[in-house]
């Protein structure tokens, strides 16, 4: 966890830098191309730097096409009137109704919105407002994505291999206190199966997560070969802890179904304690070379331990 926060602070340190120092560029990019207002290609490369480059893309488009509607729009219905509540009212109403005919999403339509109460409020007072606000938001719209793309690009593949491995670390966890558990009873645990439900589950979905988000820092990532490969590793194992998470499930409402019905014998709590140890080894080692030698017991519950033993050992095994 200490790990991961790390990696979350670099990264909004880079984000603050790469933020900053576009801003500038963007700045005297516009001031360089004669535009009287250059602060909105700053504006612009503040609000399309996302967290990821999809996301940088996806909200430039919308940006874009919000810019450009709004600017169309309003110069087409705001000629004749004036600037009060309800032409404002109605003007909104017209831009934002026609953009859902061109199949506008509500990010865009906010864009429109935006830059429709700007033009009419600002243009009969800045000359040439509603073209340099087109000019510039592309300058913006460019820089921000050229330098989120190509200076260090966000990539959270780090952070997903951290998620995979707290949770592993806390099935190991179980693994060894089921061990503990066997060996002094076996008695009625809720504490355990709270655990699984809570803790070790939450995690579990937090690293499914976490996996999703950095496949999507790596969509128009220009250097994402090595960790595109590295996260579907990650993810492959991912699934595997899935399918151990629900065998160790399995392990503990087996003994308890077990103890209920029968008395196991203080060798094969021993037994069994020793083989969720190695257990534990395995997927610590994420290796195991040997499967479990099935003992001659008579109870079937032992027969079923065993079975599902050699599977979690196959699954370990089938990783990478």
């Amino acid at each position: 966890m200490e790990k991961k926060n790390k990696l979350l602070s670099s990264e909004k340190i880079l984000f603050i830098l790469k933020m900053s120092l576009g801003s500038g560029i963007a700045w005297q990019i516009s001031d360089w191309t004669g535009s009287k207002y250059p602060y909105l290609s700053t504006l612009s490369v503040i609000l399309c730097l996302q967290a990821t480059i999809l996301k940088s893309v996806r909200f430039s488009l919308s940006r874009m096409i919000g810019t450009i509607f709004g600017v169309a729009f309003t110069i087409i219905f705001s000629a004749e009137l004036p600037l009060n509540g309800w032409s404002i009212t109605f003007i909104l109403l017209i831009c934002t109704a026609v953009s859902i005919l061109f199949g506008a999403n509500i990010t865009s339509i906010h864009q429109i919105a935006l830059s429709t109460v700007l033009i009419l409020v600002f243009t009969p007072k800045l000359h040439g407002y509603g073209m340099y606000r087109v000019s510039d938001t592309i300058i913006g719209i460019i820089v921000a994505i050229l330098i989120h793309a190509l200076i260090l690009p966000p990539n959270f593949t780090s952070i997903a291999n951290e998620s995979f491995q707290t949770v592993k670390y806390l099935l190991i966890k179980k693994l060894e206190g089921l061990a503990v558990w066997i060996e002094n009873g076996a008695s009625d645990n809720t504490f355990f199966r709270e655990e699984m439900n809570g803790i070790v589950w939450n995690k579990l979905q937090d690293a499914f997560q976490s996996v999703n988000k950095a496949e999507n820092s790596l969509r128009y990532n220009p250097f994402k070969r090595k960790s595109k490969r590295e996260l579907e590793i990650i993810k492959e194992n991912l699934a595997i802890l899935r399918k151990e998470y629900n065998i160790i499930e399995q392990f503990y409402e087996n003994i308890l179904q077990w103890h209920k019905q029968e008395t196991i014998s203080k060798e094969e709590a021993q037994y069994w304690a020793a083989n969720f140890l190695h257990l534990a080894d395995a997927l610590k080692n994420w290796r195991s070379e040997n499967q479990l030698n099935y003992n001659k017991h008579s109870s079937i519950y032992h027969r079923i331990l065993e079975m599902e033993a050699n599977r979690f050992l196959q699954n370990i095994n089938r990783g990478k």
